[in-house]
């Protein structure tokens, strides 16, 4: 069986390869900057569904008391069973 050589003798063979191809060609490798990373946005919530109900139903009360009218809150799924 063939040994395969390990990870320290590739390394000396790809950097000997770099090395003699540099030799005969200067201008092989070409090196660019590192690009920046980006910029960290801080996080926000997105509103859920209550939050966006609620503040719904805040300024339809707001816009209700400067017409002057009054307002019940919706109650949706609440049954009062001890009404008679």
């Amino acid at each position: 069986m063939l040994s395969r050589p390990d990870k320290d003798a590739l390394r000396v063979m790809l950097e000997s390869q770099v090395q003699e191809k540099l030799q005969h060609d200067p201008d092989a490798v070409t090196t660019y900057a590192a690009k920046p990373e980006p910029e960290r946005k801080p996080y926000t919530n997105k509103p859920t569904v209550q939050e966006k109900a609620f503040h719904k139903e805040l300024e339809q009360m707001r816009a209700d008391a400067e017409a002057g009218a009054l307002h019940k809150p919706v109650t949706q799924g609440i049954e009062l069973s001890n009404q008679k």
